[in-house]
């Protein structure tokens, strides 16, 4: 019992430190990563070797193996959520009054909005981007959530080129 816990244990970290792993090496934390996927090494050959070493006496290992893939995996994706790394745009279409009274008091909470005319089904609109840190993408849609008939959407970025995004503490935080 303790061998399936063992193993189950290390397969569980060693997928949840993969999990994060990638997601820092498309954001671009190069040294991170590399750190990361030195611990993950050594705990995939240690369990590996384990399980495929005692899989002919003792199949089971096998499952505490596969098990651990899984909750690793869900695991890992709850970590990296919670460490919210990186940056996201949220675009914002709304009416043209409307999107004046938006942007207003986006600008008097410290975001940086800019503004595009567009068109849509109904005529014309406007669209508003922000750039934000994902840790405040929560609270940005907390404020977005007080109009009606908005259209948003939020979307990773990989890397900033050009720019800062200052990050203010925002109301709520």
């Amino acid at each position: 019992m303790i061998m399936y816990l063992l193993i189950f244990v290390a397969k569980l970290t060693e997928v949840a430190l993969m999990t994060i792993r990638l997601v820092l090496t498309t954001k671009g934390y190069r040294i991170a990563a590399s750190l990361i996927a030195a611990v993950e090494i050594v705990l995939w050959v240690l369990v590996t070797s384990s399980v495929i070493l005692g899989l002919r006496d003792d199949p089971l290992r096998a499952v505490a193996f596969g098990l651990a893939y899984v909750f690793g995996t869900f695991i890992g994706i709850i970590i990296e959520d919670k460490l919210a790394l990186g940056l996201a745009q949220i675009e914002v279409i709304a009416e043209l009054d409307l999107a004046r009274e938006i942007v207003s008091k986006l600008r008097s909470s410290g975001y940086g909005a800019t503004t595009f005319d567009c068109e849509g089904l109904d005529g014309k609109k406007v669209s508003i981007e922000l750039k934000v840190h994902r840790k405040d993408v929560p609270l940005t849609m907390k404020l977005l959530r007080e109009y009606d008939s908005l259209f948003v959407t939020v979307t990773d970025i990989r890397k900033l080129s050009i720019g800062d995004i200052r990050r203010r503490v925002l109301p709520g935080q």
